[in-house]
C-alpha cells in the first residue's frame, strides 16, 4: 500500500477551480483583443473614407452630399470606437479582478501541494525506518543464527573448543 493524500479530492477541486478562473481570464484577454481589433479596423475605415475625400478635392469633384455623409459616417464611426475603448476599459476592470482570483487560487492549490508533499515526504521517511528496522532485525536474527552454529560446531570439535590451545603447543 502506496501513500494515499486524504486530500486528493480537495485538491483536484481546487486545481479545477483554478482552471477555471485561467479560463475566465482567457475569455476576458480574448474580448479586450477583439473589441481593440473592431476599434483599429474602425479607424482604419475612417483613414480609408479620408482618403478618398482627398482624391474628390484633388480632383476637384467635391460632392457636398458625400461630404455630409462622410462628416456623419465618421461621427457615428469615433462614437463606435469610443464606446469599444470604454468596453475595453471595462473588460480591463474585470481582467484586474479575475487575475486577482486566479492568484488566490493558485496558493490555495499551493498550500495543498505543499501539505501534499510533507506527507508524501514523512511517509516516505517512515518507510525507510520501518525497512531500516526490518533489515537491522533480519542482520540480527542471522547473526544469533550464526553465532549458534558457531557454538554448536566448536561443542561438537575438540579442539577447538577453548581456542586451539592444544596448537600453541
Amino acid at each position: 500500500m502506496g501513500f494515499r493524500f486524504r486530500l486528493q479530492p480537495l485538491l483536484r477541486l481546487r486545481r479545477q477551480q483554478e482552471d477555471q478562473k485561467k479560463r475566465v481570464v482567457g475569455a476576458l484577454l480574448t474580448q479586450i483583443h477583439r473589441h481593440q481589433q473592431e476599434a483599429l479596423a474602425m479607424a482604419e475605415a475612417i483613414r480609408g473614407q479620408g482618403e478618398q475625400l482627398k482624391q474628390q478635392y484633388r480632383r476637384g469633384t467635391v460632392d457636398l452630399e458625400w461630404v455630409a455623409h462622410y462628416r456623419r459616417y465618421v461621427c457615428h464611426m469615433q462614437n463606435a470606437i469610443q464606446q469599444r475603448i470604454g468596453l475595453v476599459t471595462q473588460v480591463q476592470q474585470k481582467l484586474h479582478g479575475a487575475r486577482q482570483e486566479v492568484v488566490q487560487a493558485a496558493r490555495q492549490t499551493k498550500i495543498l501541494e505543499t501539505l501534499r508533499d510533507k506527507q508524501k515526504r514523512r511517509y516516505e521517511r517512515q518507510v525507510q525506518k520501518t525497512e531500516a528496522r526490518q533489515v537491522d532485525e533480519i542482520a540480527g536474527q542471522g547473526h544469533q543464527r550464526t553465532c549458534r552454529e558457531g557454538s554448536a560446531d566448536d561443542a561438537l570439535m575438540p579442539g577447538r573448543a577453548g581456542g586451539n590451545a592444544g596448537a600453541a603447543h
